[in-house]
């Protein structure tokens, strides 16, 4: 696969990795995995996405990295509580004013579009099933 590498552990990988995006389940082990020492790992101007779950990152030690530049940026999209509905505090966190961050809430399929869009598949892969007998 080109120019990849196998890394053998997450420290390894933090430290020659220019992103970082992290993608893992809500466990107990999984809970605060990711704080002031993995972020300390990672490559200086490097860059951390959190996709996966608010619990699984310690807020305030991102905020840190980030305000410190040791870290370039960061995406977030999930916080260990979820920012507010539309004219309530969206988002009340630690990473607010901190350099080169991109904050949204984790709703992509809670909207009317995405809702839609979900029964039309359901909607079509029944009437296969039901038709072909395949899903």
């Amino acid at each position: 696969m080109g120019n990849a590498t196998q890394i053998s552990t997450l420290n390894e990988l933090l430290a020659h990795s220019d992103f970082v995006s992290l993608h893992v389940p809500n466990l107990p082990s999984t809970k605060n995995m990711f704080g002031k020492e993995q972020f300390a790992l990672m490559k200086k101007g490097s860059f951390f996405l959190n996709a996966s779950r608010g619990n699984v990152v310690v807020i305030p030690d991102l905020a840190a990295a980030l305000k410190s530049e040791h870290l370039r940026g960061a995406y977030v999209d999930v916080f260990p509580t979820e920012p507010g509905k539309n004219g309530e505090n969206l988002f009340e966190s630690e990473l607010c004013g901190c350099p080169n961050t991109l904050m949204t809430p984790h709703v992509g399929g809670s909207t009317e579009e995405a809702q839609a869009m979900i029964g039309e598949e359901v909607a079509a892969a029944l009437l296969k099933c039901i038709n072909e007998g395949s899903t």
